[in-house]
């Protein structure tokens, strides 16, 4: 099925978990924009660290969009429980950002000048969370990246397997591409164009466009992946770089796993498939890329992720990878 132009269901936009994740797009957005500028091509150690190596690259904006996320995510659903990429402490969002911001944020209370408390007293939920995937990217102004959160049921193990068992949103937010995406359990996957917070701002309904994956009759097949930062993670991927392609006519690695599985769900690549993964990585993107059609094997910390049109090929992935 082709994808087609539409508006942003109300039953999708106004669903308590996506207006959360709309929120915390809008605070990290607002600070990749911010950050960039101090960013130049000499990677200044002042705001730029390495973790495994030179190319695994952290940011001071980074560890700042998750303290934010965490010290919302604290006030608004404090029950649950947030995992991100960086472990930073939290961060009192209120007392960070302007009125302005603030007044774009779906929790914010002007009366009371906070953040509103919404837990609804359920099964405490998971946050998966990645401030900034494609931080390569990001340092280097090349526009593939984006913030990403998942949502899950907590107490299971989601993180591995077929199927979207537990996994009820995902939101990618991308300043570089000026896009959002966003994908609801058993309500499908949409592009935003622009942020979210700023769509709904208007009286208008949000104008979204419908994502079905590849569309039929499509020329070609392509497969997104990535590859690890060090060298000896990277051999054995290169080695089976021949058989994880078979079937395909070239590769795309844009660098960040999130985009790779927008870019699925959009029909733009075939398939997806990479070794090494945190969960934060494909959290927001395996939902999106589900939501669309694809079939989604999550490999949880470290291990095999993949993505395809069919259950078949996501599984003769994960065997090649």
């Amino acid at each position: 099925m082709s994808s087609e132009t539409n508006l942003l269901p109300s039953d999708v936009s106004e669903l308590p978990l996506i207006r959360i994740a709309s929120d915390l797009a809008t605070m990290a957005w607002e600070q990749m924009v911010a950050w960039r500028s101090s960013l130049g091509a000499q990677l200044d150690a002042s705001v730029v660290d390495t973790k495994t190596s030179p190319n695994d690259l952290v940011t001071l904006a980074d560890a700042q969009i998750e303290s934010l996320v965490r010290g919302y995510l604290t006030k608004v659903r404090p029950a649950d429980i947030m995992v991100g990429e960086e472990g930073a402490p939290a961060l009192d969002p209120t007392g960070f950002f302007d009125t302005q911001l603030l007044s774009r944020l779906n929790c914010f209370d002007p009366g009371s000048n906070d953040l509103l408390d919404t837990s609804d007293h359920g099964q405490p939920l998971e946050w998966h969370v990645d401030p900034i995937d494609g931080t390569v990217n990001y340092v280097r102004n090349i526009e593939h990246y984006a913030f990403s959160v998942g949502v899950c049921e907590a107490g299971e193990d989601h993180g591995r397997g077929l199927g979207e068992e537990g996994w009820l949103i995902g939101l990618v937010a991308s300043p570089g591409l000026n896009a959002t995406w966003l994908g609801a359990k058993g309500q499908g996957s949409y592009r935003v164009e622009g942020q979210l917070s700023e769509a709904r701002g208007s009286t208008l309904a949000i104008p979204a466009r419908r994502l079905y994956g590849t569309p039929a009759g499509l020329s070609g097949r392509l497969l997104a992946t990535g590859f690890a930062y060090t060298g000896d993670n990277r051999g054995p991927q290169l080695a089976k770089l021949l058989t994880l392609m078979d079937g395909y006519d070239d590769i795309r690695r844009c660098g960040s796993a999130a985009i790779d599985l927008c870019m699925l769900a959009e029909g733009k690549v075939n398939s997806y498939a990479e070794r090494g993964l945190g969960i934060y990585d494909y959290a927001g993107g395996g939902v999106i890329a589900a939501e669309a059609g694809a079939s989604v094997h999550r490999g949880g910390s470290g291990g095999p992720t993949a993505a395809a049109e069919s259950e078949q090929e996501a599984r003769r992935l994960i065997a090649s990878i």
